[in-house]
């Protein structure tokens, strides 16, 4: 790869090759609708490929039981991602339009919590002996092992596409899978640089590793979920994709992961410091154009504090430095593609004809004719069961709901919602928020200035948001199976 001309093939066997059909399709900036590059478009015909490959490599080869080995193949991995982060972060940036002020906290960070999986992969322990055991007059010892489950179709989405995929891929390597990797059409050649990195700078095994890029979602993914030989599916994207994955999976009783959407409810109570809540809460509601799943989207405000804490918002959000995503002090960038910002725009005008007030922004915005591109926008005086209240927007929009009770009904707020993916609490009183967070029905809950995400930190969706936990060790047992074996007690 040289200047700004991306590798966008299928990596399937330790080897780029172009999509059976021929086909290609274009990659699109979001900010100014140039071509970044193109990508192979891969038909069910390459998912089996891909699939045969990583199966090969499960069944046939030590790959899953050499601990050691996969370390050295991650730390070389790790290594290599890090002496190319500066083309990492700038293709991130342009194919999903990720800010440069964010872009560190997507590929630097998650470059260096590599270190918690690679220390896993040996530190692990992969056999644990129970001791003995007496059942119908046979004493016995228990040694409970941890294997692979073999094949893993790791499913990723557009708006953070290194973080997920080097989420999906090294937990399944370091747990001894091969993988399939499916990046979300959007956002395919940071997938198809990452598989570059692996095949010239690791002794990875030819097949360990597998990329695919399409197109069209359910061509690829139908293939994938459909095909009996992928144990595992990884997936990382919205509810009703991450249903349909389930419901295919059924067959053949594979297991799923996924990480889903969110509505994240974030609770101001009356005593809140507003200067750090007002302003924690804006920059993190906007991050990536609001296209993050466990952002607080969903302000919730008793009313002793209702009207000031509107005044704040208005405030922040009217001057926030939206545009250029290469800017390093834009904070809101682009919509990832037309159709997305059709549906932000359509969830906002029916949200204002059904009684909400537009504090700000509220409509698309122009920088030249090209791009994607919706104003920062402020929602207030907004019903609670409001279908904008209730479905994820992946927007830079920021709604206020008003309780006017006690901490039950702002609780009872928080969890009036299918989703339970993340959850905020405000309040000067630590232990009253720690109360407050306890009841609070989401998979991870942060209180104050404070944020979950860690490589040693278990998080997990519930309701509508997901299955199974990701990060920690919790989420490295997802990828592995327990079989105990009995022998006579010596």
């Amino acid at each position: 790869m040289t200047g700004t001309s991306y590798e966008g093939r299928l990596f399937i066997d330790g080897e780029f090759r172009e999509a059976k059909s021929g086909k290609r399709y274009d990659v699109i900036n979001p900010a100014d609708e140039s071509i970044v590059g193109s990508a192979a478009d891969a038909g069910p015909e390459d998912v089996y490929d891909a699939v045969t490959a990583a199966r090969r490599v499960a069944d046939e080869t030590s790959w899953g039981t050499d601990h050691k080995f996969r370390r050295h193949c991650l730390e070389q991995f790790q290594a290599a991602l890090r002496s190319d982060v500066d083309g990492f972060r700038k293709l991130v940036t342009a194919e999903a339009g990720l800010g440069t002020a964010l872009i560190g906290s997507h590929v630097d960070a998650m470059i260096d919590g590599m270190d918690f999986w690679n220390d896993l992969t040996t530190s692990f322990p992969w056999e644990e002996d129970l001791g003995s055991f007496e059942f119908l007059g046979m004493p016995s010892d228990r040694r409970v092992c941890y294997e692979p489950h073999g094949v893993v179709g790791a499913i990723t989405p557009w708006n953070a596409p290194f973080m997920t995929a080097i989420w999906k891929v090294t937990h399944a390597m370091a747990t001894g899978n091969t993988v399939v990797l499916k990046s979300a059409p959007d956002t395919p050649l940071t997938a198809a640089k990452m598989a570059q990195v692996m095949a010239e700078a690791t002794d990875t095994p030819a097949g360990v590793f597998n990329a695919i890029s399409s197109e069209d979602k359910a061509i690829a993914g139908d293939a994938m979920t459909g095909d009996p030989r992928v144990d595992l599916f990884h997936f990382t994207g919205s509810p009703g994709v991450g249903q349909r994955i389930q419901e295919r999976a059924a067959l053949g009783i594979r297991k799923v992961v996924l990480e889903l959407g969110g509505k994240s409810g974030n609770i101001l109570l009356p005593d809140a410091d507003l200067d750090m809540a007002c302003g924690l809460s804006v920059t993190m509601c906007m991050a990536n154009s609001g296209q993050g799943c466990a952002l607080p989207t969903r302000m919730i405000v008793h009313a002793d504090i209702y009207d000031e804490v509107l005044q704040r918002l208005e405030a922040t959000i009217g001057v926030l430095p939206f545009g250029d995503p290469t800017e390093p002090t834009t904070v809101v960038g682009p919509i990832i593609r037309a159709e997305q910002l059709e549906r932000i725009e359509g969830l906002v005008n029916r949200a204002r004809d059904a009684g909400a007030r537009v504090v700000c922004g509220g409509k698309r915005a122009d920088f030249g004719g090209k791009g994607f591109w919706y104003e920062p926008t402020l929602l207030a005086d907004v019903d609670e069961n409001a279908e904008i209240a209730q479905n994820e927007v992946f927007g830079p929009v920021l709604i206020v709901i008003r309780y006017d009770g006690n901490d039950d009904e702002a609780v009872r707020i928080a969890n009036n919602t299918r989703y339970g993916l993340s959850a905020y609490v405000q309040s000067r009183d630590e232990e009253r928020a720690w109360r407050v967070a306890h009841r609070l029905r989401a998979g991870t809950v942060n209180i104050n200035n404070s944020f979950y995400l860690s490589p040693d930190a278990p998080f997990s969706g519930w309701g509508i948001s997901g299955v199974g936990s990701e990060h920690g060790v919790a989420g490295f047992r997802e990828y592995l199976r327990i079989k105990t074996i009995a022998s006579p007690t010596k």
